[in-house]
């Protein structure tokens, strides 16, 4: 099932925050594939629509 996801970056200070979605390897054994990349550049900032998990996908949230 597709789960849409938000993130915010609610931080009032100037550090950026990244989204990362990656696909799982297919078949098995495969490398993981970088599917999206978002930045979070401001306090408020949100993810788009774009940002959403599934069964074969998930989500990296780092500092920039």
């Amino acid at each position: 099932m597709t789960k849409l996801v938000r993130v915010e970056n609610a931080d009032t200070s100037n550090y950026e925050v990244v989204v990362e979605v990656w696909d799982k390897g297919y078949p098995a054994g495969e490398p993981d594939k970088l599917a999206l990349t978002e930045e979070l550049s401001y306090p408020t900032a949100m993810t788009s629509l774009n940002v959403y998990l599934t069964s074969t996908r998930y989500l990296v949230i780092k500092e920039k």
